[in-house]
């Protein structure tokens, strides 16, 4: 009968518990009170069973056995399918790493290709196709001097209104046009005589033949020459008077050409 009375001490233990809990005002020390004291409890009846019963306890040992065993196995393989996970994470992640570096340098080849390829073109002694070469003032001068060419580019210049609601619009009709100096010339070379002057073509200007200076390796437009050295000789009042004029524009410059040279 001891146990009995074992459970009732626990029983009145707990009744003790709840009343301190419910004076404290704290319903939830009260509940966690109740739980711990069922718990006791639980486990004093059953400590008392197995007592009585020993195979029951063997059991109960058993069966406690094989649940701790297959939890640490679930715990084992919780283990291992994370760290696949990771393991797999792993993997994309350095496979889109190595994917990136790989559209990288692919870019950076072609890149360095087409350089390659558009340095071949620039400093070809003759081209199958035109490059756009740059130029300046000098070179313009020259070959309007020399050549009777404006390298002119259009330059629209849009008109613009604030309609009914303050609303931005353009109107074409009303847009200035004008002509500028240009700052670069398509060039096609034909064949090169030596000390950086070539024969070449100028496509936007019928394929007119000039002779012309580039340096290998640069982007510039050194000057003009005349086809022939003799235009020196012929047009040598005409060179120094137009030569370095800047009161002249372009077109004025390419105009005293054909009055004079033609």
């Amino acid at each position: 009968m001891w146990y009995f009375i074992l459970a009732i001490v626990v029983l009145t233990i707990i009744i003790q518990m709840a009343k301190w809990a419910l004076i404290a005002g704290a319903a939830l020390a009260a509940a966690g009170a109740a739980l711990f004291g069922t718990y006791l409890f639980y486990t004093g009846l059953r400590r008392i069973y197995h007592v009585f019963n020993p195979s029951a306890r063997k059991a109960f040992l058993e069966r406690r056995a094989l649940e701790n065993a297959k939890w640490e196995r679930n715990k084992k393989l919780k283990e291992k399918q994370k760290a696949e996970k990771q393991k797999r994470k792993g993997e994309r992640e350095r496979e889109k790493r190595d994917a990136e570096e790989s559209k990288a340098r692919a870019f950076r080849e072609d890149a360095e290709r087409q350089e390659r390829e558009r340095q071949r073109h620039r400093d070809a002694d003759a081209q199958e196709t035109p490059y756009t070469y740059k130029t300046g003032q000098h070179a313009n001068e020259a070959l309007a001097i020399r050549y009777g060419i404006a390298n002119l580019k259009r330059k629209v210049e849009e008109y613009h209104y604030f309609a009914r609601g303050a609303i931005r619009k353009r109107n074409p009709s009303r847009d200035k046009t004008y002509w500028v100096p240009a700052k670069t010339i398509e060039i096609r070379k034909i064949r090169y005589l030596g000390k950086g002057q070539f024969i070449a073509a100028l496509p936007d200007h019928g394929d007119r033949k000039v002779r012309v200076v580039i340096e290998k390796g640069t982007e510039y437009v050194n000057t003009f020459l005349p086809i022939s050295d003799e235009w020196f000789e012929t047009h040598r009042k005409l060179e120094e008077t137009l030569k370095n004029n800047r009161s002249f524009t372009l077109k004025e410059l390419a105009s005293f050409h054909v009055q004079k040279a033609i």
